[in-house]
């Protein structure tokens, strides 16, 4: 009996014409819904398929399988922010203006940024301290996050308006407490609201990494 060729491996489709992008994103729609209803782990792509409408096979031309969409969930949800925060932390940007003030809008940023929903939110923490890829992707945003806020403080340290404080350190506290309240006030079980917790979270911040304003006047 002949043997049956094995097919080639399918490349997921880089959409180029706006139609297959419209198929992306049902795709990702459909799957943010799945793992909202069912969790991750109970998802099939064939339900992936089925809530947009597309066939398996015409899921697989774009994605290899459901943990390849939740990569690319994590990725949208954060690069952009990102990109946005290290600019915010230049130095340029903070001459002649109160540490603060500029402590609040980098923070109104990050808090009001969020664009996943809550139950997708958890999983992807799920999936950070199960899976490697998940832990490289998130260290990989947050190595120039830090690196833009160490050099941000030293410069103002060097101009006498941020306190004498391990850089490095103080990088990993802000990054990992803003980020951590972030995701509280996502999951919508923070107990306080959005404005009095950005508030709350620039004093901590300012406070910790600069010395005193002159008061007005």
């Amino acid at each position: 009996m002949p043997r049956r060729k094995t097919a080639a491996p399918r490349t997921p489709r880089v959409p180029q014409q706006a139609r297959s992008r419209r198929t992306r994103e049902r795709i990702l729609e459909a799957a943010v819904a799945c793992f909202e209803e069912r969790g991750f782990d109970a998802t099939t792509t064939a339900q992936i398929a089925r809530r947009a409408r597309l066939g398996v096979g015409t899921f697989y031309g774009y994605f290899q399988d459901k943990r390849s969409i939740l990569l690319e969930l994590l990725h949208g949800a954060i690069d952009g922010l990102a990109d946005a925060v290290v600019k915010g932390l230049d130095p340029e940007r903070w001459h002649g203006r109160r540490p603060r003030e500029a402590v609040r809008e980098l923070v109104d940023l990050v808090f009001h940024s969020a664009n996943l929903r809550p139950g997708v939110q958890r999983i992807i923490w799920e999936r950070y301290f199960k899976d490697p890829d998940f832990r490289a992707v998130a260290e990989s945003i947050e190595r120039p996050i830090r690196a833009a806020l160490t050099r941000l403080v030293e410069e103002l340290r060097a101009a006498g308006q941020a306190r004498e404080v391990d850089v490095e350190a103080a990088a990993f506290v802000v990054h990992a407490s803003v980020q951590w309240m972030a995701v509280r006030l996502l999951l919508g079980n923070a107990g306080v609201d959005l404005e009095r917790a950005t508030d709350a979270a620039a004093d901590m911040v300012a406070s910790y990494l600069f010395r005193p304003e002159p008061a007005d006047g």
